[in-house]
């Protein structure tokens, strides 16, 4: 990963090797190797594209794979922090609880790497302690690891309150159904004495009926048992 005409130490290219692996600065024999890596994107799984600098004894920057050296490393965290805003926005514009979860997914490694890569830089601050531009970049990374930590922080708050609402309105329709059915039960309960007697006493015609006394007595007794057992039910018994 370190460029063949890099004159580093040749402990860095031994402990660096092909892999970017972690976030890190080493230090020997004077010179600096600060490997970073680039914003990451959920799709990566995992794979980190690594961006190196090496500044020598003499406190000359060089960079790879971009070559600004000290200015691409306050690109690299401006770029941090562009990626944090759009997905910031991107969060402003959802509105169901699989975009947020989508969110999530994109800025956790974001606000993992900015972490990281803030503890390098803070290494590298106190390293180079009279160097303002390293100060100001330092600056930069504490603010991006900020207001990464506060874009997962506010979807996990929006996306809870999402879970929040929609059990809280499946409860209340819940209620709503449970009351109809109550309606329903206490219908039932004052005409099912009165079928069950028309049911076994038979159904004749109207003239045949009214002409026989026993009915009407019949029709009492079924309308005060469907009372009692409506009025059971009402009290919750």
């Amino acid at each position: 990963m370190i460029p063949k005409t890099w004159d580093v130490p040749a402990i860095f290219r031994n402990r660096l090797g092909e892999d970017v692996g972690r976030q890190r600065l080493m230090k020997e024999e004077g010179h600096l190797l600060v490997v970073l890596h680039e914003v990451p994107k959920a799709e990566d799984k995992g794979n980190r594209q690594g961006v190196i600098f090496w500044v020598d004894g003499m406190g000359e920057w060089k960079s790879t794979p971009s070559s600004g050296g000290r200015s691409e490393l306050r690109e690299l965290v401006e770029r941090y922090r562009a990626r944090i805003k759009a997905l910031d926005d991107e969060l402003e514009k959802t509105e169901s609880p699989s975009e947020i979860h989508d969110v999530i997914d994109q800025a956790t490694p974001v606000l993992r790497a900015a972490r990281n890569m803030l503890v390098v830089v803070q290494e590298l601050r106190q390293t180079l302690k009279d160097d303002l531009k390293v100060l100001a970049i330092r600056d930069l990374a504490v603010a991006a690891e900020r207001a990464a930590d506060l874009l997962v922080q506010d979807a996990k708050s929006s996306l809870d309150f999402l879970i929040a609402r929609s059990a809280a309105q499946q409860a209340e329709a819940a209620a709503k159904a449970t009351k109809e059915a109550q309606k329903l039960n206490r219908l039932a309960a004052f005409f099912f004495p009165l079928m069950t007697l028309a049911a076994v006493f038979g159904m004749n015609r109207p003239s045949e009926m009214v002409g026989y006394g026993g009915v009407w007595v019949v029709c009492l007794f079924g309308l005060i048992l469907g009372g009692i057992v409506w009025s059971a039910l009402r009290n919750g018994k």
